[in-house]
């Protein structure tokens, strides 16, 4: 997956995380702007007897209103940072009311949601399984293997009660989805004693994406599960979030990559720097430093052990001990948090580049010959995101 260069940001046609202040010494964030979404989404809506007329219409009106913040509906050969939205209605069966392409503007949205949406169907029959499986068919057949291919897919379900079994269990195709990578938000429209469908719903969703019908903050919910959707990293590299162990922790707007290969220190920076918006990782903080090092510890990393030694992109310059920063950008100083080894810095006149060497069962900041100190490293860029679009 490519990256955007800042050229194409200053000609207008994408923006390249504007608002990130490099000197800020906080991690990259998110892209949080609406209007700049890139997705493609189902809605998956139980139109059964048990959502009842007045929950359908509060349906409708939820979908509009999470997409009419400026979002791009629809595709457009100029900007591909466009969502496209298809519309499915389950009860005994599922119905697609719009495929992925029908609706080009806000304006069909909410024409063609308050005419699918207006009134429920004479059955109390609903399976939520069916309409997953009609979500995942329209994926397959209006998505992948087309242009919009890398664009990341989410389902959004409105249900009013959860129940199958076996081929109308809908866990089964929830599960098979999410391999596929796509993203599965749920909204639970509670029925009285009705205990177990947000317990449902929550197995069905995506982790920390399920949420209940509440008027005060479901759009906001839905908005931002969207937008954390819409906040990936290329093929290859991980998403930098709070907690390792925990995929559902909140992610940042950084990826890393584990290079297994070893270098240099100026030959890895020059490596990382070969890809666009891209340099030797940063350690701004604690939490930063141990999530790299139980990347760098998992079995697949192919990093050499026993002792781990790997490259970050503390180095010295002019002075001061500097992160390294993207091509065009200037280093950013050390600052508040240090994690050096006992006895170091030592001089850096002729040691003035940074790897992390494993001093029992963590690692610590060592200063190494630039040019002569050969080990792994981590490279650090952008998330593709809606600051930060990536095209296949």
């Amino acid at each position: 997956m490519k990256l955007h260069t800042p050229l194409l940001a200053l000609l207008g046609v994408y923006s390249c995380s504007a608002d990130y202040d490099f000197a800020s010494y906080v991690d990259r964030r998110c892209g949080e702007d609406l209007s700049n979404l890139w997705l493609d989404v189902v809605a998956v809506v139980d139109n059964s007897q048990g959502m009842t007329n007045e929950g359908l219409s509060n349906v409708a009106a939820d979908i509009f209103s999470v997409f009419s913040s400026g979002t791009r509906i629809g595709s457009n050969s100029s900007e591909p940072r466009t969502t496209r939205l298809g519309l499915v209605t389950y009860n005994s069966a599922a119905t697609q009311k719009a495929d992925l392409n029908k609706f080009q503007s806000i304006g069909d949205v909410a024409n063609g949601i308050g005419n699918a949406l207006s009134t429920v169907v004479d059955t109390t029959d609903s399976y939520l399984a069916t309409g997953l499986i009609l979500a995942a068919k329209m994926f397959n057949e209006q998505s992948v293997n087309t242009n919009r291919g890398h664009y990341k897919r989410v389902v959004i379900v409105f249900a009013s009660e959860y129940k199958g079994i076996g081929e109308l269990d809908p866990l089964p195709v929830a599960n098979r989805l999410k391999l596929s990578g796509v993203n599965i938000i749920t909204v639970a429209y509670q029925q009285a004693g009705d205990d177990g469908l947000l317990q449902g719903l929550s197995q069905v969703a995506s982790p920390g994406f399920s949420f209940v019908n509440n008027p005060l903050n479901l759009v906001t919910n839905v908005q931002n599960a969207l937008l954390q959707s819409n906040c990936f990293c290329p093929s290859g590299w991980i998403q930098y979030r709070t907690s390792y162990s925990d995929p559902a922790s909140y992610r940042s707007g950084v990826c890393l990559q584990l290079v297994g290969i070893p270098a240099s220190w100026a030959a890895a920076k020059n490596g990382c720097r070969m890809k666009s918006n891209t340099n030797l990782a940063t350690e701004f903080n604690q939490a930063k430093h141990d999530f790299i090092f139980n990347a760098v510890q998992d079995i697949n990393s192919g990093f050499q052990r026993n002792p781990y030694q790997y490259h970050i992109g503390l180095n010295f310059i002019n002075g001061d001990w500097v992160w390294d920063q993207p091509a065009g950008q200037p280093p950013v100083k050390l600052q508040s948090w240090f994690n050096w080894g006992t006895g170091y810095p030592n001089s850096p006149s002729s040691q003035s580049a940074v790897s992390n060497i494993q001093s029992g069962v963590t690692t610590k900041w060592t200063n190494v010959a630039m040019y002569m100190s050969a080990a792994n490293y981590v490279c650090e860029t952008y998330s593709c995101d809606t600051d930060n679009y990536c095209d296949a």
